[in-house]
């Protein structure tokens, strides 16, 4: 985020964008008012932890600048990676849960557009559940 005011991403995210503060807080666990604070230039050092400070400003860089340079095919590869790279669910596994063929899932990794429209959607919207479902899991744990 090097040349991006984290306030001013984080303005935009809440005007520009219309996420709730409130949306903000239950993702990340940190106050509302402490959000709307730091959005308006309060200091808000004591308020959070420097780690919470780190996750809040890497969340809103990834809204406001990562997601919207980004496609939606790459996105979906990154995602169907992660799931293969650090959670080890092998690429049979979701092709098995997306009913695809592995090699499809492999071409798509490579080449993101590699993928008919209806395979691509089956794609996202199986990695979207275990992404969501693997998250609230380890949340629970934690």
């Amino acid at each position: 985020m090097i040349g991006h005011e984290p306030k001013e991403l984080l303005k935009t995210l809440l005007n520009d964008y219309k996420m709730p503060a409130a949306s903000l807080s239950k993702i990340t666990g940190i106050s509302e008012q402490v959000i709307l604070d730091f959005a308006n230039g309060h200091n808000i050092q004591s308020s959070i932890t420097p780690t919470e400070m780190m996750d809040l400003i890497d969340l809103v860089g990834l809204l406001v600048i990562g997601i919207p340079s980004t496609d939606a095919n790459e996105r979906v590869s990154a995602i169907t990676q992660a799931l293969n790279n650090e959670f080890g669910i092998p690429v049979e596994t979701i092709s098995l849960f997306s009913n695809l063929e592995c090699e499809d899932i492999e071409k798509f990794i490579k080449e993101n557009d590699s993928l008919s429209i209806e395979k691509r959607y089956k794609l996202a919207v199986t990695v979207l559940f275990c992404i969501i479902y693997l998250n609230d899991f380890f949340l629970t744990l934690s």
